[in-house]
Parts: C-alpha cells; structure tokens; sequence
C-alpha cells in the first residue's frame, strides 16, 4: 500500500513538470517577485493598447512652433511613438524618419499616417544602436524622450544650420510619478546640454498642470 501511494504522489509530480512553464506575469501573480523586462517588451507592451495612449494630436509646443524648421526638410522624430508629432510635420510638407525601440508602435505609427493621408518613414530600433550618418538631418525633434549619452549624436545627426526643438519633463513632475529619475530634466538643465548651439527659443512654465522643459536650437 505505501508503495502504491508513493507511485501514485511520483507520476502526480511528473505530470506537474510536464506543463507549460508558467508566464512571467502569472509567475509574478503567484510568487509577488517581479520579472525584469528589457526596454523594448515594455514599451511594446503599453502600446499594445487600442488606443493611442498619447491621443493623435502634436504636442503643443511643437504644433506652435513648427515654423522653425524651414519647409520640406529632413526630419527625425527621436522615440517617435505612435507617430503623433511624425504624422502632423508630414502633413505640413516635411519628409519625416521616425524611430521608436517599439515595434508595436511603429506599426501604429503607419496606421496613423494612413488614416491622415500621409506618409512617414518609421523604424522600430533602438537609437543607441542604429547607424545614422552625420549630417543626416535638417531638423530633429525629440518629445519625451530622455537620454543623456545621445547628446553628442543628436548634434552630429544633424545639417549645419540645423534646428533642434527638444521637450521633456521636469523633476517637478516627477514628483507625481514613478519613473526614473534619469527620465526626467533638472530644473533649466535644457540650457546646458546642447554646448555651441544657438537657443532660439526657451519656456520652462511653472503655471501649467504639468512641469515641463522646451527649447529650440539652430547649430551654426
């Protein structure tokens, strides 16, 4: 009898090993570890919704100032996300390249160039890695994406004469959210980073909801 209970309790146990292993989200349900993921799963991941989680319209500060970017230029949309800022410069004549580490995103990206008429060039790699050409760009925008060790690039990337219109939070705003740290600008620190470029135009406003850093800047 105790054999047969031990034979029973050893085919039980194999059975359980034979099964799928468990998903990372249903790991971390059942143990409370939480599962690392790289950059581009969670990124692919929050724009998997069906809807556009940062709405279809430009940011502000860029549908008020697109001017800057003398008309039909080159563009690059750094992190372009679901090709809000990408689709509204194509639809005002400018030949835009976006790139996003989402994939996901890129592929929303083309559905929102299609459903305004437009076209747009979107690549899903990481900015760190894809080879850009010096001198590639006459204009480069970058929303809300922060990333320190891509500085030098961006002025390289782009034409001399060249404009640069860069937006991202503040760490005041950082105060009601749990990103990183690094995902976010020291109070004036716009103003520092891009060394030998023209400032054209500065706002850090301290009266809006949201606390934000804009500048735009020509490379001479």
């Amino acid at each position: 009898m105790k054999f047969l209970t031990l034979l029973i309790i050893s085919i039980f146990c194999s059975s359980l090993m034979a099964r799928d292993p468990i998903s990372g989200s249903r790991f971390q349900q059942l143990s409370g570890m939480k599962i690392p993921q790289d950059s581009k799963s969670q990124w692919d991941q929050r724009y998997s919704r069906s809807n556009f989680i940062y709405g279809k319209s430009p940011a502000h500060f860029l549908s008020e100032n697109y001017q800057y970017i003398p008309f039909e230029s080159t563009v690059l949309d750094m992190g372009m996300g679901e090709g809000r800022n990408a689709v509204f410069l194509a639809q005002k004549g400018y030949k835009v390249t976006g790139i996003d580490i989402s994939s996901v995103a890129v592929k929303k990206s083309y559905l929102l160039a299609q459903e305004f008429g437009v076209k747009i060039k979107g690549i899903a790699a990481s900015l760190k890695d894809y080879k850009i050409e010096p001198g590639s760009y006459d204009a480069i925008i970058c929303f809300y994406y922060v990333d320190r060790s891509l500085i030098g690039k961006i002025k390289e990337w782009l034409k001399p004469g060249g404009i640069l219109i860069y937006e991202a939070h503040t760490t005041k705003e950082n105060r009601s959210r749990s990103d990183e740290e690094g995902n976010f600008l020291k109070e004036q620190e716009l103003l520092t980073l891009f060394k030998g470029m023209r400032v054209l135009k500065y706002e850090e406003p301290l009266h809006e909801k949201e606390f934000r850093s804009s500048i735009i800047l020509l490379k001479e």
